[in-house]
This record gives C-alpha cells, sequence and structure tokens, in this order.
C-alpha cells in the first residue's frame, strides 16, 4: 500500500457551520447582544454564566468536565497514553465588546474536541479544552488572570485591584472561588498535569487587519508581542495666553512639548523598523484619565492658558524582551530631552512589562501549514501583536526542563471587529 504524505495523512473532521451558529444563538443573548456589543468582566456573574453553558453542553454529549481552583473550565476525553492535546481561550469580554474575541477559540475548540472523538473512537492521547478566566486586562488592569493564576504566577497583589468598585479577590468570592490561593502562590494545574500537555494550540481571532487585506483565510502565529507600558507626566507652568510671548524663554508649554514628544517618538520607531526590528508604539491616552487628571491638576489647563501640565500614555510591544527594553530606554533619553528643550519636566513611571514570547513552536508551526495545504487554505506566517493565555501557556516548563509546545492559529474578524459589535 502507498504510505501517504503529511498532508495526506491529516484526518479531515467535518463540522456543520449550522452547529457553529446554534452555539452563537444562545450566546449572543449572554452578557450582551450584537447590537451594543458585550460586557463580560473576569468573575463576574455574566462570564460565570457562558462557563455554565459549556459545561452543560459537555454534560450533554459526554465530555468530562471540571472546575479548577481557580475557576477555568476544563473539558476533556480520555487518554489511553496519559499525554493531552489542549486548546483553549477566554469567554471574558472588553466593555462593548465583540462575540468572537476569545469565545471564538472556545467554540471552534469545544466542536473540534467533540467531532473528534465522536470520529475516532479510541484517541492515543487524550483532548482538552481549557476556558480560562479573565484574559482581559480591561476589568482588573490584569492580563491572563486565570492562566497565570492556575501556574502559581500571578502576584498576590492583584487581588486588591480592583473593577467597578470591587476587588479581584471578591469577585473571585461572589463566583464562589477561594482568593486564598493567589494569596498563597499555589498553582490549581498540578506537576502531574502540567506534565501531561503534549501541546498546546490556540485559535483567535487576529485582532487585526493582515489577514483580512492580504486575503488569507489563516494565520500561523510564529511569535507573540509582550508590552511595556507607561505614563509619562509633563510638569511646566500656567501662563496667560495672550500676556506671554511666543517661545520657550517665555512659555513653558507642556503642550507644545509633548506634540513635539509624540512625533519625535514616531521618527524614532521608524528608524528601528527600517533597521528590521519588529516593534509597535501606541500613544493611547491624552490628558484624559481621571487618576492621572487629578494628580497633575490637568483641569487647570484652559483655551486662554498656556499648557502648565500634561500627561500621555506610551505603550511599546514587541516579541523579544531586549529589544523592547533597549527601544523605551532611547525613547525615555528622547522624552526627557526635549522636555528640558522646552523648558518643563517630564517623569516616567512604567506600570506593566510584560515579556513577549520570541518564538512558538517550530514544528507545529509546520504541522499547521501542512493541514492548510491539505484543506486548500491560503495562509502566512505572522507574529501575534496582543498577548493571549497562549503565551502564559508557552512559557511553562514541565519536569523535564522543557517548554509546552504551543502554536496559535488566527482566523480574520471582518472590519477588525475585536472591541467593537461583531
Amino acid at each position: 500500500m502507498r504510505s501517504s504524505t503529511p498532508a495526506e495523512s491529516v484526518l479531515t473532521v467535518r463540522i456543520d457551520a449550522a452547529v457553529i451558529a446554534a452555539h452563537y444563538a444562545q450566546l449572543n443573548r449572554m452578557g450582551g447582544d450584537t447590537t451594543n456589543g458585550f460586557d463580560r468582566p473576569a468573575y463576574s456573574h455574566e462570564e460565570t454564566r457562558v462557563m455554565l453553558y459549556f459545561s452543560q453542553c459537555a454534560e450533554a454529549c459526554g465530555l468530562s468536565h471540571r472546575v479548577d481552583a481557580i475557576g477555568n473550565l476544563i473539558i476533556e476525553t480520555t487518554s489511553i497514553s496519559g499525554q493531552w492535546i489542549e486548546t483553549g481561550s477566554h469567554v471574558d469580554t472588553v466593555p462593548g465588546g465583540g462575540n468572537y474575541d476569545g469565545l471564538a477559540g472556545v467554540v471552534a475548540g469545544f466542536e473540534a474536541l467533540k467531532a473528534i472523538r465522536h470520529s475516532i473512537r479510541t484517541l492515543k492521547h487524550g483532548l482538552r479544552l481549557r476556558i480560562w478566566r479573565g484574559e482581559e486586562s480591561a476589568a482588573f488592569g490584569i492580563a491572563s488572570i486565570g492562566s497565570r493564576a492556575a501556574f502559581g504566577q500571578l502576584p498576590p497583589a492583584s487581588l486588591s485591584m480592583t473593577c467597578r468598585g470591587k476587588t479581584l479577590a471578591d469577585a473571585m468570592t461572589d463566583q464562589g472561588i477561594n482568593p486564598n490561593i493567589i494569596e498563597q502562590g499555589r498553582p490549581a494545574i498540578a506537576t502531574d498535569e502540567l506534565d501531561s500537555i503534549n501541546a498546546y494550540i490556540e485559535l483567535h481571532i487576529e485582532q487585526g487587519k493582515v489577514l483580512e487585506s492580504q486575503l488569507r483565510e489563516i494565520g500561523i502565529v510564529t511569535a507573540i508581542r509582550g508590552s511595556r507600558r507607561s505614563w509619562v507626566s509633563l510638569r511646566g507652568t500656567f501662563d496667560h495666553s495672550g500676556a506671554t510671548p511666543m517661545g520657550c524663554d517665555y512659555r513653558h508649554d507642556c503642550n507644545l512639548a509633548m506634540a513635539h514628544m509624540h512625533v519625535r517618538l514616531d521618527q524614532l520607531l521608524q528608524k528601528h523598523i527600517t533597521d528590521g526590528i519588529d516593534l509597535v508604539q501606541t500613544i493611547g491616552v491624552i490628558n484624559s484619565h481621571s487618576g492621572m487628571s487629578k494628580k497633575l491638576t490637568i483641569d487647570n489647563n484652559a483655551v486662554s492658558k498656556v499648557s502648565g501640565a500634561a500627561f500621555f500614555s506610551f505603550e511599546v510591544r514587541g516579541c523579544k524582551a531586549d529589544k523592547v527594553a533597549a527601544y523605551h530606554e532611547q525613547a525615555e533619553k528622547l522624552i526627557h530631552q526635549t522636555a528640558a528643550e522646552f523648558g518643563i519636566t517630564a517623569a516616567i513611571e512604567t506600570f506593566s512589562d510584560q515579556s513577549g514570547i520570541a518564538a512558538l513552536d517550530k514544528p507545529l508551526q509546520q504541522q499547521i501549514s501542512r493541514t492548510c495545504d491539505s484543506l486548500k487554505l491560503d495562509h502566512m506566517l505572522m507574529a501575534s501583536g496582543a498577548w493571549h493565555d497562549a503565551g502564559t501557556m508557552a512559557q511553562q516548563r514541565r519536569t523535564d526542563g522543557n517548554h509546552i509546545p504551543v502554536g496559535m492559529i488566527f482566523i480574520p474578524c471582518r472590519d477588525r471587529a475585536i472591541a467593537l459589535k461583531s
């Protein structure tokens, strides 16, 4: 008998699109709607409601399910080898978010488990779906709460972070989860379970427009960008706009200095991109954060005043932590030099520093590519610009010293419907 090529040996399991639509007919009524968007914060009743829905789906089709000590839901088959191939994603959203961010990977993962189990009665390796709590940082200012806590890597100080007047500890307690496990730094995933993870593959919407613009159906993720986020605070002098002559000898204008900083930072980054360094930067907030506004008396700015105070957020993302750190150092120097040129002072406070994943598992990337070829799906290699729970998984080492092999599959999101209605 002729031996099959890797592409030919791929088992094709068909999943009816109507099955996916049936899930969304229910899920589109949980924590929002497709007109106004969804609001399912981490450890909220809305997030729990979706978890319960998938527990009931697992029960109905005979899949085992359990909830770990952090509140993550695990759905799985049996395993002859004692090894598992895992997938997973999240069901929480940003305020007004779409219903595909995270949830698409959960629905796809669940239906894949169900379909493969029914197609292959005896599985060598088990299949496992992890539905993570709290991947979005929008609620408590912390990304990947559920996955980081599952490995005992969420700082205990995170429990005091607040969302809508409630601490993370209180929110967990409200959902029947004891936060002491985070306080004590204990993992919810035992060592033998960690060692049994043969591979982890996460499907997610791209959250950008590369696949859409290049007419590609699949993105094979090669790396995951981390991020360093800072507040840049500027202090100058409030002066009368009519009585104060132009020029830095008279005006210590924070808003003017800030405008020059933004242009110069863009020029600095463009130079790095030209040199082949993979970085992106974003100035997402300018003079409009309530806590920072009070700290810097931003309300004292006025139409008839030279600006004496200003601030902006400064985020740098990259897959390689050393490149991000080196660029951030140059950016800080540029900010201080520009401040001195305009006669003002600048203070830079980094409030979040998440290292990226420089490379995901190469053999998994190759296997995904072969599978795309066999299914005649147009695909491309690309880095993930956003952080995902797959990044947390890629950081884990088994007791043999090896990292868990991790892969990611991106699908297009129409009109970049990420934090918008989808």
